[in-house]
């Protein structure tokens, strides 16, 4: 209980930022309207369409977090309530986590809350799972792709100043996701053209194909459950690893003042 109370203070917090508010539900919505061309997730009860959205929404969006969220593990020194935080009968990794997840259940209220809209419209077109299944990939492609983006602010934030942190983060998120989302795939005649590879967890719960183009036949052998497992886990796990040592980082910059 003590650290839902410290998560809500810190999610009333990140709430009152407006711009953040603003950014996030704008790529949302530029996120949506990318499906434009395509189908969109509200119009069918095709599974296909609803994962393509998922993973749009692991694309745009954290470019909002990645430069907003430099604070993330930088606030205690820099506010310099550091010292009161140690002193409060909780561990730092408490304190730490309760910030992140507060944060985090704010800024991705919008991405949510589309998904599972597009989830429960879906029911009208027959796909009666829509709901569970937008949860299912809200949970294993969107929130460990906002987690990732906020971690790389996070560090960035820690090492560098503020200004060149959002910058820095923001083009780090951009890196990620060309070296990770996009895939080169061999044409007929030769030379090979770019799709949105399909993340691995959604390729084994819903059998989506290894690209987000159903009109891309491209042979290639299916993703196992663990790969699928190994990438969801390597996500949080080096989101992990950048938010403790942007921590580490934080608390030696404050001890240096």
């Amino acid at each position: 209980m003590r650290f839902l109370r410290m998560a809500l203070v810190h999610a009333r917090i990140a709430a009152r930022q407006r711009a953040l508010w603003a950014a996030s539900a704008a790529l949302c919505l530029l996120s949506l309207a990318v499906m434009v061309n395509g189908g969109m997730p509200f119009e069918s009860g095709d599974v296909f369409d609803l994962a393509f959205f998922a993973q749009v929404l692991a694309l745009l969006p954290p470019i909002a977090y990645a430069a907003a969220c430099t604070d993330l593990a930088s606030s205690p020194a820099r506010l310099g309530i550091g010292e009161v935080e140690k002193a409060a009968p909780v561990a730092s990794v408490v304190l730490a986590a309760a910030r992140v997840a507060g944060t985090l259940a704010v800024v991705l209220l919008p991405s949510l809350a589309l998904l599972l809209l597009c989830g429960f419209a879906q029911l009208a077109h027959g796909n009666l799972l829509g709901p569970l299944q937008a949860l299912a990939m809200f949970a294993l492609v969107v929130a460990p792709a906002a987690l990732l983006a906020s971690a790389f602010s996070a560090f960035a934030g820690a090492a560098l100043p503020r200004a060149f942190a959002r910058i820095a983060a923001a083009a780090a998120w951009l890196v990620v996701l060309a070296l990770t989302s996009f895939v080169g795939v061999p044409e007929a005649g030769g030379g090979v053209h770019l799709e949105i590879a399909s993340d691995p967890a959604l390729q084994t719960l819903f059998g989506l194909p290894p690209v987000l183009n159903e009109n891309v036949a491209w042979a290639v052998a299916p993703v196992s459950p663990l790969a699928a497992f190994a990438s969801v886990a390597g996500r949080v796990a080096l989101a992990a690893a950048l938010l403790a040592t942007a921590g580490a980082l934080s608390r030696a910059r404050g001890r240096r003042r």
